[in-house]
């Protein structure tokens, strides 16, 4: 399983870094994770197209994390015939009445003409599967309802944070996981409850045993520190990966 990022950065304009957008391959079939603005014009590089995508899971609501969605539902359509491939959309409690409302805003553009498309609502410990991918979800200390989740495929697994603040359940879906993918918005001197900083995440993964750690989402803050160096200051000794806009990792 392939893990391609396709932004590493957050809802800041950034010359490096668009905004929150990942996906993993698997046996030629996709599971995006986050579509945030701009993150679609990654998926050629990465050997995605509408077809491939099976899943796409937002992990909460926050511009950053799904305003790519509408262009993916127009993007179905466009073709003739229209792409008909299955496609789920999974998302946090609220995530039906979001697709309402991108469907209620934007019309015919976007429906599902075919039904050919499946979206899942998910709550504290539900769990999905689809092709190869099994998503599983817990909340995270973020917004009402935000996900963090663990996707697994080819008995490999991914821990993916989403937007959060350190607690007990980010511990846990990162416990034993082959790859954590952690949100750092913030250097160590920012005191922020609800999202990660280089000290919370290396905290974190310390806690949860984390052997392999990638950090992402990071506000332009993190340009003036030496991120490596205050995780490690936070105590983490395991392999990590800062996340840039192209990489594309092994889970």
């Amino acid at each position: 399983m392939k893990l391609h990022v396709l932004g590493s950065g957050t809802a800041i304009p950034h010359p490096a870094r668009g905004a929150s957008g990942y996906a993993l391959v698997e046996d030629g079939v996709a599971c995006l994770i986050e579509c945030g603005p701009g993150s679609t014009r990654r998926w050629p590089a990465a050997g995605i197209d509408f077809a491939s995508a099976r899943l796409i899971v937002v992990t909460h609501h926050h511009v950053d994390h799904c305003c790519d969605l509408p262009a993916v539902l127009f993007g179905r359509n466009v073709p003739e015939p229209p792409v008909r491939t299955p496609l789920a959309l999974l998302g946090p409690e609220s995530h039906g009445a979001h697709v309402a409302a991108i469907e209620a805003m934007y019309g015919r553009w976007v429906a599902d003409r075919g039904g050919a498309r499946e979206v899942v609502s998910m709550r504290d410990g539900d769990a999905y599967e689809a092709g190869p991918f099994r998503v599983d979800a817990r909340v995270m200390l973020h917004s009402p309802g935000a996900l963090g989740v663990r996707v697994t495929a080819g008995g490999r697994s991914l821990a993916f944070s989403g937007d959060s603040g350190p607690c007990d359940a980010l511990v846990e879906l990162c416990r034993g996981a082959d790859l954590a993918l952690l949100e750092c918005s913030y250097p160590a001197a920012r005191d922020v409850a609800r999202h990660l900083t280089t000290k919370t995440a290396a905290e974190v993964a310390v806690r949860a045993g984390v052997s392999r750690l990638a950090l992402t989402h990071f506000y332009p803050e993190c340009d003036d520190v030496d991120v490596e160096a205050e995780v490690r200051a936070a105590g983490y000794r395991g392999a990590l990966h800062l996340a840039e806009d192209g990489d594309v990792l092994q889970v």
